[in-house]
């Protein structure tokens, strides 16, 4: 890599960083020249701190990942305000220390950015407008999130003009037998379907193929429509 990179983005996760789960599947679409710095919600904070960001009854919930891979879930509007802390903070050190961030990119296409002095590629946004215009010329769309809580709440921020169905598979599942057999699972159920798409940043590509096997139907990955997207920005 050059010791100095043309453009400069910050990754942000609503769990741990680094997210040595999907930032590698998205860097190479960036290509060399991009620095990539990453910032975690979650990091820093103790028990306590983390316990008191859990789900509450009734209110919708994010699944994310810990830097040691587990899960956990954690209460949405919690999660949001806690990661628009970060990015501003990471946003006025950078401002400081250099020429900035050239986009800031939170890794999660659940939460809902506030605008900022940089450029936020929101990958809700990225992801959903996209699917949404696919999906005019589809009689079904298919969905796949992480957890089973989320699929009776899950909706898009633009709606699709055709039929939807929802079903849920852990990209954080510890257990890899039982990981295979979920993806295959949601294939299977989302085999009707015209297009399916993993509405989570932190599916991989061996996620991706499981379930277009399972269901013989295109599958778009969330993270490299929005890696894609952000690459022409940096080019």
């Amino acid at each position: 890599m050059s010791a100095h990179p043309r453009r400069r983005v910050a990754f942000f996760t609503i769990g741990q960083s680094p997210r040595s789960d999907v930032v590698p599947e998205m860097a190479p679409l960036l290509g060399e020249r991009v620095r990539i710095d990453e910032f975690g919600a979650l990091d820093g904070l103790d028990a306590a701190a983390l316990a008191a960001m859990a789900p509450r009854p009734g209110e919708y919930r994010y699944a994310t990942r810990l830097r040691d891979g587990s899960q956990i879930e954690l209460d949405a509007a919690a999660a949001e305000a806690r990661l628009a802390e970060v990015m501003a903070q990471a946003e006025v050190m950078a401002q400081a220390d250099a020429a900035g961030y050239d986009a800031l990119v939170p890794l999660c296409t659940g939460t809902a950015i506030a605008p900022m002095r940089t450029l936020v590629v929101e990958p809700q946004q990225v992801v959903d407008h996209l699917v949404a215009g696919l999906a005019e010329h589809c009689r079904k769309v298919g969905l796949v999130v992480p957890l089973e809580a989320q699929v009776d709440a899950f909706h898009m921020v633009v709606p699709l003009s055709c039929e939807s169905q929802v079903v849920h598979a852990s990209p954080y599942e510890a257990d890899p037998g039982q990981a295979e057999r979920n993806f295959a699972r949601a294939g299977r159920e989302l085999a009707s379907c015209d297009l399916i798409v993993m509405h989570c940043m932190g599916y991989a590509e061996r996620m991706r193929a499981a379930v277009a096997q399972a269901a013989g139907r295109p599958v778009l990955l969330s993270n490299r429509m929005v890696a894609r997207t952000l690459a022409q920005i940096l080019e």
